[in-house]
C-alpha cells in the first residue's frame, strides 16, 4: 500500500476595514489544521492528487469589529509529484495547489461576499525515512494571484479571497509511526510576508503548526486528536511603522481516517480557543487523497 502524502495547504479569510489587526485584518495564508495523521511521511515516487474541502465559521473577532461573522467554504485541489531523485539523502518532490473559495462576511452593520480563485501555492520538499521515523523539509511560496479589491469609503468592508501580498514559508514535519499503531505527527512552519502595496500594510512574521496524536484501530481506520497553533512573532507595520498588533490561536478536536489501497479519506472538526487579535470560530475538513 502506498503511503499517503501530507503537507500544507492554503486557505483563510481576508477582508478590509479601516481598523488594524494582527496580520492584515486577522487573515493569513496558512491552512491551519489541514494536515495531521502521517504529516511527516512522504509517499514513494509517483503522482498524487489531494482534494481538501474546508468549512470555517467565525462568530466573533477578538479586538476587532463588532457583530462579526465569517463563513468560508473552500475546495483546494493539490497536485503532488514525488520524483526518483535524492538529495542530501532525501527524496525530492514538488507540489502546487489552487484554492477555490466562497466567502461571506458581516461586521459592524456591513456585509459583503465573494467567490473565486484564491492565491496559488507552489513548493518543493525533501523526505527522509528511518524505521518508524519520518521527516520532511520544504519551502513553499504563496503568490498574490487571488481575487482582490481595495476598500473604499463607500465599501469599507470587502470580502477578499486573495491577500495581495506574497509569502515565503519554510516548513518541517515529523511523524513517529511504530508498528503498534501509534501515530504522533507535527508540521511546523514560519512565514515571511511582503507588503500589501495597496494598503501599505505589512503583516508580521508568524509561527504556525499542526499536531496529531492518532491510533490505528485496524488496517483501514485510524482515529486521532488533532489541532493547530498560530503565534505571531513580529508586529504588523503600516507605512513602515510598527503598530504592535500580534495574533494567536489554538485549536483542538477529533479526527478519523479511512484508508484503502491507493486512496484515503479523512474528516476532522477543530474548535478554536485562546484567540488574540483574530477571528474566533471552528473549522471542519474533508481530505481525499488519490495515488495514481
Amino acid at each position: 500500500m502506498k503511503k499517503i502524502v501530507s503537507l500544507t495547504l492554503p486557505f483563510i479569510i481576508g477582508f478590509l476595514t479601516t481598523s488594524a489587526h494582527a496580520t492584515e485584518n486577522g487573515g493569513d495564508s496558512f491552512a491551519l489544521g489541514a494536515e495531521g495523521m502521517m504529516a511527516g511521511a512522504l509517499p514513494p515516487p509517483g503522482v498524487y492528487l489531494l482534494n481538501y474541502y474546508q468549512n470555517y465559521h467565525a462568530g466573533s473577532f477578538d479586538n476587532g469589529p463588532p457583530n462579526f461573522h465569517a463563513d468560508v467554504n473552500a475546495l483546494i485541489p493539490r497536485l503532488v509529484w514525488m520524483t526518483k531523485q535524492n538529495y542530501l539523502g532525501g527524496q525530492l518532490g514538488f507540489y502546487a495547489a489552487q484554492p477555490f473559495v466562497d466567502l461571506r462576511l458581516s461586521a459592524a452593520g456591513m456585509s459583503d461576499s465573494n467567490s473565486g480563485l484564491g492565491d496559488l501555492i507552489i513548493g518543493s520538499m525533501l523526505g527522509w525515512h528511518h524505521g518508524s521515523h519520518h521527516w520532511i523539509g520544504a519551502v513553499e511560496g504563496v503568490l498574490d494571484t487571488g481575487k482582490y479589491d481595495s476598500a473604499t469609503p463607500a465599501q469599507p468592508l470587502v470580502a477578499n479571497i486573495g491577500k495581495n501580498y506574497n509569502t515565503v514559508r519554510p516548513i518541517i514535519a515529523y511523524t513517529y509511526a511504530p508498528q503498534n499503531g501509534l501515530d504522533i505527527s507535527t508540521k511546523l512552519s514560519y512565514s515571511f510576508n511582503t507588503k500589501n502595496d495597496d494598503t501599505q500594510y505589512k503583516s508580521g512574521e508568524y509561527f504556525a503548526g499542526d499536531y496529531s496524536i492518532g491510533y490505528k484501530l485496524n488496517d483501514h481506520v485510524k482515529v486521532a486528536v488533532e489541532g493547530y497553533a498560530f503565534k505571531q512573532t513580529e508586529s504588523d507595520e503600516v507605512n513602515g511603522d510598527k503598530i504592535g498588533m500580534r495574533g494567536q490561536v489554538l485549536a483542538v478536536g477529533p479526527a478519523i481516517q479511512y484508508q484503502d489501497k491507493n486512496w484515503s479519506l479523512e474528516a476532522k472538526y477543530l474548535k478554536e480557543t485562546n484567540v488574540e487579535n483574530r477571528p474566533e470560530g471552528h473549522t471542519s475538513y474533508l481530505k481525499f487523497v488519490w495515488a495514481f
